[in-house]
């Protein structure tokens, strides 16, 4: 789970799976596709975060998880899996507290199901939501942004590019 090559890169063409936890003291997900990681997001629950129901904590590990989710999730179905066997019937639930609908409308215009799994079968989602000692928020996700001056530099210094470019300009294939 800690490794970069468990990591996998994202694939479109794939539906998404959310597996989400919340403990009593954080938050953890995983996003993933084929049985494989994506990205992992955990978060430590503020003191009166960890006042709210078990259902709401979960819930606010979906809302968040989603959130960090957005360019990933949006415009296409995913599903997403949790521990809390209630949630499944989210959209079906009528809403009662102000605090319930606010987070609620915060999956509006996502497409996604929400299926029941097991605590013990949802160890990755269980274990980034204990895992709190000193972490604050541990975000892990393939790098969105391309650091084009490094690449640029580093393809200055190497030599057979080197020799590549100057047969480009002598017009040599």
């Amino acid at each position: 789970m800690m490794t970069v090559p468990v990591l996998a890169l994202p694939d479109f063409g794939q539906v998404f799976i959310l597996e989400t936890d919340a403990s009593g003291y954080g938050l953890g997900a995983v996003l993933m596709h084929n049985h494989r990681p994506v990205a992992y997001f955990s978060q430590v629950l503020s003191t009166r975060a960890r006042l709210k129901s078990v259902y709401e904590r979960e819930l606010m590990a979906i809302v968040l998880a989603v959130q960090k989710w957005r360019p990933y999730l949006l415009g296409r179905h995913f599903i997403v899996r949790t521990d809390q066997r209630s949630l499944k019937y989210l959209l079906e639930q009528r809403m009662v507290t102000e605090e319930h609908q606010r987070s609620l409308s915060k999956l509006l215009g996502y497409d996604f199901e929400i299926q029941y799994k097991p605590g013990l079968e949802n160890k990755a989602a269980d274990a980034l939501s204990r895992c709190v000692g000193e972490l604050q928020e541990l975000a892990l996700s393939v790098p969105l942004m391309v650091d084009w001056g490094a690449i640029k530099e580093e393809s200055m210094l190497d030599e057979e590019l080197g020799k590549i470019r100057e047969d480009l300009r002598k017009g040599q294939e």
